[in-house]
């Protein structure tokens, strides 16, 4: 199952960029991950 893997990246990746930014990491695969996600091509979610 592929795609529960994708999300933990998109999921790690947001992390990093909240930390990077000083904001409050999400810890669920939220909207704004979802949102992330998309923009970087995933558009089967």
């Amino acid at each position: 199952f592929h795609l529960y893997e994708q999300c933990r990246d998109f999921l790690i990746q947001v992390q990093n960029i909240a930390k990077d930014r000083g904001e409050k990491c999400p810890t669920k695969v939220t909207n704004q991950v979802f949102r992330y996600a998309k923009k970087a091509g995933a558009s089967y979610i």
